[in-house]
């Protein structure tokens, strides 16, 4: 388990501490110790294990969030989540993993997401 906080930067290269409010065996729940359960910026992290044509899959979800409320007063939610799906197979190596990692962390630029957002694909 990673340790009981982790510390993140923002945007703005700000450093925001996660702290630890909830473990079970798969999953864990964190809030930015600058935010209260109003205005929470969340970080759950999930693993997952599954079968499909007799191969194991481990799953691994990082969910970012941060929960706000409109002028009228309805609940938002913006969100990021990564998912790491991995088959156990001698031919997925970390070296397989770590490329798809980098190409997922080198299309993510501002004005890629910014692509993402207004709908292209």
């Amino acid at each position: 388990m990673f340790s009981q906080d982790l510390v993140l930067a923002d945007a703005a290269a700000a450093n925001k501490t996660f702290k630890l409010v909830f473990q079970d065996g798969a999953e864990t729940r964190r809030i930015d110790s600058a935010t209260d359960l109003t205005n929470a910026r969340m970080m759950i992290i999930r693993h997952q294990t599954s079968g499909r044509n007799g191969i194991t899959i481990n799953r691994h979800n990082v969910l970012l969030s941060k929960k706000l409320e409109s002028a009228e007063g309805d609940p938002l939610l913006p969100s990021v989540s990564v998912a790491i799906s991995v088959p156990e197979d001698v031919l997925v190596t970390q070296g397989v993993i770590d490329d798809l990692i980098a190409f997922a962390k080198n299309f993510l630029t501002v004005a890629n997401t910014t692509s993402l957002l207004r709908g292209e694909s």
